[in-house]
This record gives structure tokens, C-alpha cells and sequence, in this order.
């Protein structure tokens, strides 16, 4: 059987290991151990439902991709959300030509959202809608660093469809360069298709949580396998100031909507769609598959990868407390 070794060997000169190969033998190198059929099953069962739920009426929209409304109003207007990846991404990214990994689900938000903030484009929206959720797009975007090189993940196939959609664009309107941004399929509980201290930074976005406590740390060490000595990992995470099984109730649904105005265009779906979250959140929840930590956990969990903390930015909002980690990889010795 082929080894990790032999896969790594055929990784880009960006440490990027081409998906046809990494996808047929990825199942062969599983970081958590495998969990039974059923659980499996129901998670898949899950996630294809959730991920692939359309708007209704005239607009066929991926349901998901909507959520930039609400992750929008939390990121600009109460910088919570993406607002504090934002400003990590900024502060820690300061390469003319950085590799960088983004492991998470969006649909295609990450990777514009994480490329204006490191820099490898700039906005040039009018002053208007500058500051709001209408300026993350393309037709706004002016490519900056074109030696920057990104590998995004997606683990559904609706989300990587629609993941493909936003990087043909970006390619249309020459925002994108050939070999700039990397396109690839990946399950959280597998290494990642990414080679060993090959990226400048990795992004991990609200992704760890939807897994049992004690698969988060072998998560966790498995994507700093992939910073470069030097380099910094930067993820959000779910506190323990927030309760799943609450998620579930009425109060707490009617203030999410309350609190997120940008969410009311599709408030018939969003509403309907996220109590269907909620209730699938709770049943995880109980099951122990899904599992909030705080960031000074998730600290303690990366030490034996060599990744020290160097700050952490709290929630700002307790609605869905947030908190951002950011850690670099110790660089070893020469002696070593």
C-alpha cells in the first residue's frame, strides 16, 4: 500500500497533493479512529441534508451559500464571526507570496473573505457599500499578490460545486492566475491533502466542534502538521459558554433571528432550515459526536504539534460565542 510518504512526494512545489491521487487513498490515513456504521451513516445523512437545502421561489440558491447575511452582520457590524479571522489573517499574514490552507465549509465565503484579509486582493467598492456583506464579491476585487497560492476544502459535493462556480469566476475576471487556488475534497477526520510544514498559514473555521471531544485534538495536530515552522494556525471554535441542546428551544431561535436583520430576506427558508440545525445540533450533541471547546482548550490541545499560543480573541458575542485562537509553530533548533 502506498504510504503517506509516497503521497507527499507527489505534492505541488506548494505542498499541495493533487486530488485524484490523495482522494483514492485517503480512506487508508484516518487520524480519528473509525466510528461505527451507524454513526457514519447519520452524519451523512446529516450533512447531505443540511448542506444541500435550496431557497425556495425564483432564486435556486444553495440555502448555505446564504449565510453570508447573518456571518456578515456579525463579522462587520458586532465583529464577531469572521470580523476576528479578518483581523488575525491581517495581522499574521504578511508574505508577498504566502501559502495559505483554508479547512472549512463555506461555499466559496472563506476563501474571498481570507483573501482580502491576507492581502491577495483589494476592494475597490464604492464607498456605499464598503463595511458591509455586499462588498465581499468579486466584481469589487482587484488581485494584489498573484504568486499568493491557496488551497480551499470542502467536504460536501454541493459545496464544492458551488466552490468550483466561485473559482471559474475568479479565473473569468483574471483575479485568479493558472495554479493560484487549489480545489479539494476533504473529510476532517483524514490527513489533510496538504504536505508536512508546507504553508505559511492555515485557516480552520468553525469545523472542529462537529466532532466528540476526543477526536478534537488528534483534528487539530493533524492540520498544524501542515504550518511551517514559523508559520501560524488560526481557529475558531464554538465556547462552552454555548449549549447545543438550548440551540434547540424557541427563546433562543427567535433571538438569532431577532439579532441577525440580514437573514430576514430569506427569513421563510432560514428560519425553517436553521431549526432543522438546531435540532440536529441537539441530537449530536447528546450522542457526544458534537462537542463545544474553548480556545484556551484548543491551545492546550495543539502543544504536542509544537504550536504555542499567541493570542486569543474573545466571543464579542454571546448569542454564539465565538473565540478565534492563533498559534505559531516553533521553530526547532539547528542542533535538531
Amino acid at each position: 500500500m502506498i504510504t503517506w510518504e509516497d503521497l507527499e512526494s507527489h505534492a505541488t512545489e506548494n505542498g499541495f497533493i493533487p486530488q485524484e491521487l490523495y482522494r483514492e487513498h485517503a480512506r487508508h490515513f484516518r487520524v480519528c479512529p473509525m466510528q461505527p456504521k451507524e454513526v457514519e451513516d447519520a452524519e451523512a445523512e446529516i450533512w447531505d441534508i443540511y448542506l444541500s437545502t435550496m431557497r425556495k421561489g425564483k432564486k435556486q440558491r444553495n440555502l448555505y451559500s446564504e449565510m453570508f447575511r447573518y456571518e456578515w452582520y456579525e463579522g462587520r457590524k458586532r465583529t464577531g464571526f469572521w470580523g476576528n479571522i479578518e483581523e488575525a489573517v491581517g495581522a499574521y499574514c504578511n508574505h508577498k507570496a504566502p501559502r495559505i490552507s483554508v479547512f472549512s465549509a463555506g461555499s466559496g465565503r472563506d476563501l474571498l473573505k481570507v483573501g482580502l484579509a491576507a492581502g491577495v486582493w483589494s476592494s475597490k467598492a464604492p464607498s456605499k457599500i464598503k463595511g458591509t456583506y455586499k462588498e465581499i464579491d468579486p466584481t469589487y476585487f482587484q488581485l494584489q499578490k498573484p504568486d499568493a497560492r491557496i488551497i480551499v476544502t470542502e467536504f460536501g459535493e454541493g459545496n464544492y460545486n458551488e466552490m468550483k462556480r466561485t473559482i471559474t469566476e475568479l479565473r473569468e475576471n483574471n483575479l485568479i492566475v493558472p495554479g493560484m487556488v487549489y480545489l479539494s475534497r476533504w473529510n476532517f477526520r483524514e490527513k489533510a491533502p496538504v504536505a508536512s510544514e508546507s504553508q505559511d498559514m492555515v485557516v480552520f473555521s468553525l469545523t472542529g466542534n462537529y466532532a466528540h471531544i476526543d477526536e478534537q485534538p488528534l483534528i487539530l495536530q493533524e492540520i498544524a502538521r501542515c504550518v511551517k515552522q514559523g508559520g501560524y494556525m488560526i481557529s475558531s471554535t464554538l465556547s462552552t459558554a454555548f449549549d447545543f441542546l438550548k440551540a434547540r428551544g424557541l427563546v433562543y431561535r427567535l433571538k438569532f433571528f431577532l439579532k441577525t436583520p440580514l437573514g430576514w430576506p430569506v427569513a421563510l427558508d432560514f428560519m425553517t432550515w436553521q431549526l432543522q440545525w438546531a435540532k440536529m445540533a441537539g441530537t449530536m450533541n447528546k450522542k457526544g459526536l458534537w462537542a463545544t471547546g474553548s480556545a484556551e482548550i484548543w491551545a492546550d490541545f495543539l502543544k504536542p504539534a509544537s504550536m504555542k499560543k499567541i493570542m486569543i480573541y474573545d466571543s464579542p458575542c454571546n448569542l454564539v460565542p465565538v473565540e478565534v485562537l492563533v498559534a505559531q509553530k516553533e521553530k526547532m533548533d539547528a542542533s535538531h
